[in-house]
Parts: C-alpha cells; structure tokens; sequence
C-alpha cells in the first residue's frame, strides 16, 4: 500500500537546503576539475580524496533536479501556496528557466575540467603517460553534447514562452507611466 506522505517545510528550511545543495555541487565540481587528471604516482600514494569521479558526476546531476524543485518550492512560497505540486511546476515557464540554468551551469564547469590531450594519448599509449584520467576528452565532449542539447530544448521553450505570452493591463496609472515605452 503506498500513501503519499507529506512534509512540511517553511521558507528558512527550504532556503537551508538550496544553500546546502549549491554548497555540495560546488564543492563536487571542485573535486572533478582537481582531479580528473591525477599522476598515477600521486594515485598510488594515496592523494586525493578517494571520491569515484563519475558516481560524484551522477550526484551534482541529482542534485540539479533537487535544486530546481527547491526554487520552485520557494516560488510557490513566495507566491502565497500552501501547497506544492511538482508535476504541475514542471509545466510552468519557472521550471523552464531553473533548467535552462542548470544545464548551462553543468555546461560551463565541464568546459573546466582538464583531460589528456588525446594526441599525447595516442602517441605514448595509455601506459606510457604519467598521468591518469576518469573523464576524457571524448566523455566529456558526449556529455556536453546531451547538455547543449537539452539547454538548446529549454531555450526553444522560453523562446516560444516569451514570443507568445503577453500580460494585459488596463490599469491607467500603468499604462501612463509606460506608454512612452510601449506602442499600443
């Protein structure tokens, strides 16, 4: 039998969570960049933080979507809802926007991390280089393919948000304030 549960969450707590989940995806994405190419001498001596690269990779993606449904929560929050509906947030221009975000975000901190030129690769094999990788130069260009991809899907859609949504106002006092601004 599954029954939906529920929770409770003021402003201060949500807040908490985003800062923790920006903390936590800074930090990680600190740890890929140091140390996605390590010297195989400092691997053996035990340096660097013992972290798998890809399942860290894995988590910053997690909490991506974690991160877009707090700032959702706080939209709801700030907007007056009591309640929050994640399935209907996800159909709003705002879900758009945090993913949009996210994956530009995701975007930038892999342009970051370094990798072995894959000529050296080439040249000295994989067993003659010094140094070791997780994410290759190859991974990482796949992966940002997939986030352009889906950045290039949200920003089609905040495109068509905003080339097909207008807002009336038939308030006098606004439409004076703005109508040197504004073609009617």
């Amino acid at each position: 039998m599954n029954k939906n549960k529920s929770i409770e969450l003021n402003s201060a707590k949500i807040i908490e969570i985003r800062k923790t989940l920006d903390t936590n995806i800074n930090k990680y994405w600190h740890i890929i960049r140091a140390e996605n190419v390590i010297a195989k001498k400092a691997l053996k001596a035990g340096m660097g933080s013992g972290y798998d690269l890809k399942s860290l990779y894995n988590e910053i993606t997690q909490m991506q979507e974690k991160r877009i449904i707090i700032k959702g929560m706080l939209i709801a929050l700030n907007n007056g809802n009591e309640k929050f509906n994640y399935e209907s947030f996800k159909k709003t221009n705002n879900y758009t926007i945090f993913a949009a975000g996210e994956a530009k975000e995701a975007i930038a901190q892999l342009k970051m991390v370094p990798t072995i030129n894959p000529s050296t690769k080439a040249t000295k094999g994989k067993k003659g280089l010094s140094k070791t990788e997780t994410f290759t130069a190859a991974k990482i260009a796949s992966l940002l393919k997939d986030l352009q991809l889906k950045a290039n899907k949200f920003d089609a859609e905040l495109k068509r948000f905003n080339d097909n949504t207008s807002l009336i106002i038939d308030d006098k006092f606004i439409t004076d304030k703005f109508s040197a601004n504004l073609a009617f």
